[in-house]
C-alpha cells in the first residue's frame, strides 16, 4: 500500500504480488481521505513508513 502526493493531489496505490504483481491507483481529495482508505485496506495495521524518492 502506498500513499503518494505531489503536494497538491493525493493517491493510494494498492499492490499485490510485489513489483511484478498487480496494482490499482485510487485518487483521493486529500491526505486524510488517502490515510483512511489505505488504513481500511490494511485492516487497521499501522506499519507506516515514509519513503522518499
Amino acid at each position: 500500500m502506498y500513499i503518494r502526493t505531489d503536494g497538491e493531489s493525493w493517491e493510494v496505490e494498492a499492490r499485490a504480488g510485489g513489483d511484478a504483481g498487480r496494482s490499482k491507483i485510487y485518487p483521493c481529495p486529500g491526505r486524510r481521505s488517502a490515510e483512511i482508505l489505505a488504513g481500511a485496506w490494511m485492516d487497521g495495521q499501522s506499519r507506516w513508513q515514509v519513503m522518499v524518492p
